[in-house]
């Protein structure tokens, strides 16, 4: 029978064994997302929706993030995947939306438990940033952002922005002649540029471009002022 068949409401229940998802878990590397679970049918179809968010919303207007390729879709056992449309490997470019849909076979047993689906994107030119923390520094002076904590899915060198209320760390009419970031991230330019002077008695936010290594990252950052 086509996947199509399926789409429009045509299995036929076959009886036997329940089968309960408790729920249904979907881990794209590092990450699991979890849709709810339901009792479903000895084969049964099940949709996810996918979009292709990553890096979005610390990237400057200029920059897109990575494409993601889905190059193959596994479930666990006891239950067997049947049919995956669209078919694979599929690409979804950045902010773009696609909707799997699976076919399933559920196990010949009864079943309770959850389900869990593996999505491989295989992309060996994306890396994992995750920021412990930020940390701004000026001379002796030490400041932690607030919601500093960060994950994020790049391209390998790839460049982001941070936007830094500069009055967390400098006060008016302090100079500033040079900015540099911890190792393996590298300093690429300031909006304003460097130097200036932080003049501007309410408020002086600071967007500042920072360049990705090329290899996935976990720690902290640090943001020196000089």
């Amino acid at each position: 029978m086509a996947l199509s068949d399926f789409l429009k409401g045509k299995i036929k229940k076959d009886g036997g064994a329940a089968t309960t998802l408790t729920s249904i878990n979907i881990r794209l590397g590092g990450d699991i997302h979890s849709l709810p679970g339901r009792d479903v049918d000895k084969t049964f179809i099940v949709n996810i929706p996918f979009k292709n968010k990553m890096g979005s919303g610390l990237l400057p207007d200029n920059l897109k993030g990575p494409d993601v390729t889905i190059n193959s879709i596994t479930i666990d056992r006891p239950f067997e995947l049947l049919e995956v449309s669209p078919e694979l490997p599929c690409n979804v470019p950045f902010m773009s939306e696609e909707k799997f849909t699976l076919r399933i076979k559920a196990p010949e047993g009864s079943y309770n438990g959850p389900l869990l689906v593996r999505f491989d994107t295989g992309n060996k030119d994306s890396i994992d940033i995750k920021m412990s923390r930020i940390i701004l520094t000026h001379g002796t002076k030490s400041v932690e952002l607030e919601s500093g904590a960060t994950s994020m899915n790049v391209k390998k060198g790839q460049v982001f922005r941070r936007d830094i209320q500069l009055y967390k760390i400098l006060s008016f009419d302090q100079k500033i002649n040079s900015i540099e970031v911890s190792k393996p991230f590298g300093f690429v330019l300031s909006e304003p540029n460097v130097p200036l002077v932080v003049d501007k008695k309410d408020s002086y936010v600071m967007n500042i471009f920072i360049k990705c290594p090329d290899f996935s990252y976990a720690g902290e950052l640090e943001i020196k002022f000089k």
